[in-house]
């Protein structure tokens, strides 16, 4: 019976930890996630210095970048950032772009001072009128550093920042897009990204 247990066990063991990913990116150039890339006279986003900024130069414009992470969206997983706002006030946004679905809305979550706004994005326009508002403690200051945890876990996304839970929300994902943008400046220092299932 032992026996039988151990050759059981040593079967099933490398099934599960070969259909588990756990990626990190910390920007240090050997390009774990591929993200887009630009600069012009008017924004840039590049990855330097060991994170990903972003920065405008030109007031009255968005910058943004993104990716696809390497995840099946159908089954749980967990996506966390690191983040750095070096300005950090009521005028400025800086969001957290996740999920695209077929008319290329993006969720958008967005920490301002003491408050955290989930919304749609698109066309460089947030839809805050529709979205849901959610007061949190959160102080303005500069070079504000945020640990933010976005987790699929039961047909329910849930949603932490600097490990307190602020929201759950079911709903479907229609794609594995993340992506980040800024009316001002934004610098993401790492994003850890965790799949226990994979579908193999």
């Amino acid at each position: 019976m032992k026996t039988f247990l151990f050759l059981a066990f040593s079967i099933f063991m490398p099934v599960s930890v070969f259909s588990q990913i756990k990626i990190t990116d910390t920007f240090d150039g050997t390009g774990t996630l591929d993200w887009s890339e630009y600069a012009d006279k008017d924004v840039s986003a590049l990855i330097k210095m060991g994170m990903l900024d972003m920065e405008v130069h030109e007031e009255g414009f968005y910058v943004n970048s993104c990716t696809d992470l390497p995840i099946l969206p159908e089954y749980d997983f967990k996506v966390s950032v690191k983040l750095i706002i070096p300005k950090f006030d009521e005028e400025e946004t800086s969001a957290i772009l996740f999920d695209m679905d077929e008319r290329f809305n993006r969720l958008a979550f967005i920490f301002k001072e003491n408050k955290f706004i989930a919304c749609t994005y698109n066309k460089g326009k947030f839809n805050i009128e529709e979205g849901e508002e959610i007061r949190i403690k959160l102080p303005k200051k500069k070079n504000r550093e945020i640990e933010v945890v976005i987790e699929r876990r039961g047909g329910k996304i849930i949603i932490s920042y600097d490990n307190i839970e602020i929201m759950r929300w079911k709903r479907p994902i229609h794609s594995p897009y993340l992506g980040f943008v800024t009316s001002s400046h934004l610098k993401v220092d790492e994003v850890i990204v965790e799949q226990e299932y994979t579908g193999d």
